[in-house]
């Protein structure tokens, strides 16, 4: 976020949502510079709040992708007993995990040299949401020692928030995870309908797992164009969305900073850099 977008009371990313479900929550995010939550003063802070939290009966924490690793990395503080985390990384660390392009780049960007930078001690039992075959993802989910309950949707890669909103079952699977009636068995049933989704065949023709044969690449192309016939009178208003996401990456930074509450691009931050606690 912001300062404006602070100034103006503005809430983090799904903040209304839970306190609408008459759920006590607490959100994370970041105010202008990008610490990936391991800031002392944020670390200081979450130890005193985790003394603070212990009145509650049940301390749940909630988080996606660069969220899912700050719930992690601040679960043992915070005192949780459960957190459910889609696509977390573990570490924000080029040396424990030289496999993500995203942790690389993250790394030379801060330099950050501090000694809470591993998510994998983690000591909560996990539930995490995860594409086995996204290399990346999977090697991230393996770090975690502690008890972890995984549900997988292959084939979508770093997608798996959008993934459940565009199946229609993101809302229900986050609340059923908070009010405890999950049903993992009848998760891979649930998404099945992901070979309907826009990108489902795109990540597949990618090779995430390097073990494409020729005649599986034969395939997932041929599935792939069916798609494209089914959904033919889509494909116009995808132009236009690539195009407008192509402008808006070239926007100088006085323009980003006064669209940032607007415009896509943060709005795909906002998912991926919130985390939330649940009391």
């Amino acid at each position: 976020m912001t300062e404006q977008e602070v100034d103006e009371s503005l809430h983090p990313w799904g903040f209304n949502f839970f306190t609408k479900q008459q759920i006590n929550v607490i959100s994370f995010t970041h105010i202008n510079k990008d610490e990936y939550y391991r800031s002392i003063e944020l670390q200081n802070f979450i130890k005193q709040l985790g003394k603070l939290l212990c009145k509650f009966p049940e301390r749940i924490g909630y988080g996606i992708s660069r969220g899912g690793f700050a719930a992690a990395l601040h679960a043992n503080a915070l005192k949780l007993d459960r957190a459910l985390l889609m696509m977390p990384l573990s570490s924000y660390s080029a040396q424990v995990a030289p496999w993500d392009p995203k942790v690389i780049k993250a790394d030379k960007e801060t330099k950050y040299t501090g000694f809470n930078n591993d998510a994998a001690a983690c000591k909560t039992p996990l539930t995490i949401i995860y594409d086995p075959l996204f290399k990346a993802d999977r090697l991230h989910m393996q770090r975690f020692t502690c008890e972890v309950n995984k549900l997988k949707i292959p084939g979508v890669g770093h997608r798996i928030g959008r993934s459940l909103r565009d199946l229609g079952i993101l809302k229900d699977t986050v609340l059923d995870f908070v009010h405890n009636r999950l049903v993992v068995e009848s998760f891979p049933q649930q998404v099945r309908g992901r070979r309907e989704l826009a990108f489902y065949h795109k990540t597949l023709s990618t090779n995430p797992t390097g073990k494409l044969t020729l005649r599986r690449k034969k395939v997932i192309y041929y599935h792939k164009a069916l798609w494209k016939l089914k959904h033919i009178e889509d494909e116009p208003k995808k132009v236009v969305i690539r195009v407008k996401e192509s402008i808006q990456k070239r926007i100088s930074v006085p323009q980003n900073f006064i669209l940032s509450s607007k415009n896509l691009v943060p709005a795909k931050m906002f998912i991926a850099s919130n985390f939330f606690v649940f009391c």
